[in-house]
């Protein structure tokens, strides 16, 4: 006989969601876009609910989630990202190089999430390993060869 998992009060997951919601869709969102990303968060904080007494014991919610959220854009199917790119783009800075969103959109999904939530969103590489499940120096990487990439793409030169 399978046992349920006992389930939060309500008072006790709308905490829990108001804390890690934003971290997760933000990082959904710059992977896998939008519509995506959005649809990865709320799939992920639902298999939350039905499955609480598993996260008891994880030390980081916010990245077993994500990989909970990238388990469901699997299931939905491989879509192009989007060109509503450009809203998180104008929320952030209501200037970009239009070649910007192709570019992106060209980059490996985890180049493209680390550049989006270092640069977009302004965490730390530290944060973006512990998400991603990752070391630093591995998010570093991503973020050196996404960036060079970017710059090959938009034919931006860099001097150190």
């Amino acid at each position: 006989m399978v046992m349920e998992s006992p389930r939060p009060t309500r008072k006790e997951f709308d905490a829990f969601v108001r804390r890690v919601e934003p971290r997760l869709r933000a990082a959904l969102v710059a992977a896998y876009g939008p519509a995506d990303g959005r649809e990865a968060t709320v799939e992920a904080l639902s298999w939350a609910w039905e499955h609480w007494a598993r996260l008891d014991d994880v030390a980081h919610p916010v990245g077993y989630l994500f990989r909970v959220g990238q388990s469901a854009v699997r299931r939905f199917g491989s879509r192009p990202l989007p060109i509503e790119l450009t809203q998180i783009l104008e929320q952030r800075s209501p200037e970009f190089e239009p070649e910007l969103l192709p570019a992106l959109a060209s980059l490996p999904v985890q180049q493209r999430t680390v550049a989006l939530l270092v640069h977009a969103y302004g965490w730390s590489q530290a944060e973006v390993a512990e998400l991603l499940g990752i070391s630093p120096s591995t998010v570093h990487e991503h973020l050196r060869r996404g960036l060079a990439r970017l710059r090959e793409h938009l034919e931006v030169g860099y001097v150190p």
